[in-house]
């Protein structure tokens, strides 16, 4: 094998990409090139509303209706957020980049200037998300630096007048495909 400007070519004439050993910060901005969607975990704890930004979110299962999410074990939130659980995902749609950079700031700030209502289990369901997941929490397991969150969705709704979700890709915000019928 040849290295030739960061690629190796192997013995069949084809570049090869050249791999390296998955230390954090590599890892990080190898896997800042998979575009995500943005959402908002929310619930109603004794305190008040309280809601965190997520990235890690997929479908896990449609019979059951389930969902997953990976919190950082070091959040501060997820503990007080995950205590009665209940809880709803907000899918954010491409207006609201300053939304998502409010949910993963401050937490006294989070909720100044966002408006909402309350899901049938109190969690509170943000204006202009693209759309909602009314859920209960099923499991919990420690994975590495992270926790992951199977919810069981119980109800969900779509904003038909939200054009495209918010997208994260490189590090940056980016508008997502927009809705077609």
């Amino acid at each position: 094998m040849v290295a030739a400007a960061g690629i190796l070519e192997d013995r069949t004439g084809l570049m090869a990409p050249e791999l390296a050993d998955p230390d954090p910060q590599r890892l990080r901005k190898v896997l800042a090139n998979f575009p995500t969607g943005v959402a908002v975990v929310t619930g109603d704890t004794e305190n008040g509303p309280l809601g965190m930004a997520i990235n890690s979110f997929t479908a896990l299962s449609l019979k059951p209706p389930m969902v997953l999410f990976c919190p950082a074990v070091t959040s501060k939130t997820w503990p007080v957020l995950r205590s009665d659980g209940q809880l709803a995902i907000n899918i954010l749609s491409s207006d609201q980049e300053r939304v998502s950079r409010a949910f993963a700031g401050a937490v006294q700030h989070r909720f100044s200037g966002v408006d909402w209502t309350a899901a049938a289990n109190g969690s509170p369901l943000l204006e202009d998300a693209i759309a909602w997941l009314e859920c209960e929490i099923a499991a919990e397991f420690l994975a590495g630096d992270h926790t992951i969150v199977i919810a069981h969705v119980q109800r969900i709704g779509i904003n038909k007048n939200a054009s495209s979700p918010l997208v994260f890709f490189r590090s940056t915000y980016h508008a997502g495909m927009p809705h077609r019928e």
